[in-house]
């Protein structure tokens, strides 16, 4: 509404000056002592309090200031503020997911060819510990590596045993089935896997009387008392990401809860699809309330630096560039043109454009901006009419000079 007032007030008053007679205002002893440009004359423009004419006061190079009455502006909601070097940063908050910490997930897989006749671990997220038997397998290879194991320590051919039983234990044989086997003197028909950590069974891709092959993952087993928490971070704040920073995270099937953790990797590469950056935080899972796809939230806190920063309310952003509003020294404001940085909750780093101490309007800065615009719009349009008297002028010399 503010810019649509000042538009009509513009063509009102380039109406009134192309009515004027041919002889008024052409000498400089004008009986008006109003500049030309000068919004002064304008009616409605005395009602904006605290904003008068900016040519009146400043040459042709600062048309577009504007002069603020401290006391007016205090009653037309207009604030101050300087530019100084402050601590700027702002928590980001971001999502991510659950998952098992890699380090702590082992595949049980087999070594040979053999069938399941024996499924001790038959379901997934079964919680399982060390040593636990998971499944027997009935393997014609194990059976006669056993043979030649035995066959060897008859003969007593100690390198031929040797090689016997290493063949064994390279196919996972137990400690426990080997003592048998030399206590007993007779190969077992079946060989049991056992866990190779506690945790739970976290994939499970056999079931009981399934043929396997040699490198067939049978079981994932997962560790949870420590979680990952992978958090999809958007390229335009991948800034603030730092390996080590400090972060908060909450889950919402936990209300009230918080796990403190750390970044402890990021992801080099953005995804293509979402335009995310993938942060590793590693969080204790101490209850075992927490489990692996549940959805999390967190908030990144970067270590706050002192920069150069104002108020967030006295940049505006004009849709190509920012503009604040800057005590020129007299009283008068210019518009200047910044380069912004980090944003903080309240305030903005200023990369270039100000100096610190600088004072600059810290609120309603669209009145100015109309302000601006429209005295310097009004002093190009005044300027242009007054060389175009000039010119005729000087033209009807020359012909009656003829």
């Amino acid at each position: 509404m503010m810019r649509r007032w000042f538009a009509a007030a513009a063509l009102a008053a380039l109406a009134g000056a192309c009515g004027r007679e041919d002889g008024a205002d052409k000498t400089q002893g004008r009986g008006d002592s109003t500049p030309p440009g000068s919004m002064s004359g304008m009616e409605g423009m005395s009602s904006m309090e605290g904003m008068n004419d900016a040519t009146a006061a400043t040459g042709a190079g600062d048309s577009a200031a504007v002069p603020l009455d401290r006391a007016a502006a205090e009653r037309l909601g207009i604030t101050f503020a300087r530019a100084v070097m402050r601590p700027v940063g702002r928590g980001t908050r971001v999502v991510g997911t659950l998952t098992y910490a890699e380090p702590r997930r082992e595949y049980v897989n087999a070594r040979v060819m053999g069938w399941v006749e024996k499924l001790y671990a038959d379901f997934q997220g079964k919680p399982v510990r060390k040593g636990d038997r998971l499944l027997a397998i009935y393997s014609p290879e194990l059976v006669s590596a056993q043979e030649e194991y035995l066959t060897a320590r008859r003969l007593g051919d100690s390198s031929l045993m040797t090689a016997a039983r290493r063949r064994l234990e390279l196919w996972d044989v137990p400690e426990d089935q080997l003592a048998a086997l030399e206590r007993t003197g007779t190969a077992q028909r079946r060989i049991v896997l056992r866990a190779p950590r506690s945790g739970e069974i976290a994939e499970k891709m056999v079931t009981q009387g399934q043929a396997v092959q040699p490198g067939d993952n049978l079981f994932l087993i997962a560790d949870r008392s420590v979680l990952w928490v992978d958090l999809a971070v958007f390229e335009s704040d991948a800034r603030v990401l730092k390996v080590g920073m400090p972060v908060q995270v909450k889950v919402d099937a936990l209300p009230g809860k918080s796990y403190a953790g750390r970044v402890s990797f990021v992801n080099p590469a953005v995804d293509e699809k979402t335009r995310t950056l993938t942060a590793r935080v590693e969080i204790l899972n101490r209850d075992g309330a927490l489990r692996p796809g549940m959805f999390a939230s967190a908030e990144l806190q970067p270590a706050a630096t002192r920069r150069l920063s104002v108020p967030l309310t006295a940049v505006l952003p004009t849709g190509t560039r920012n503009l604040v509003f800057v005590n020129r020294g007299d009283g008068q404001f210019v518009a200047r043109e910044v380069q912004v940085g980090v944003r903080g909750d309240s305030v903005v780093e200023i990369v270039e454009g100000l100096k610190p101490g600088d004072e600059v309007v810290a609120s309603a800065t669209y009145l100015l901006d109309s302000e601006s615009n429209l005295a310097s719009a009004m002093q190009g349009l005044m300027l242009q009419m007054g060389m175009g008297l000039d010119m005729g002028g000087m033209k009807m010399d020359e012909e009656n000079g003829r």
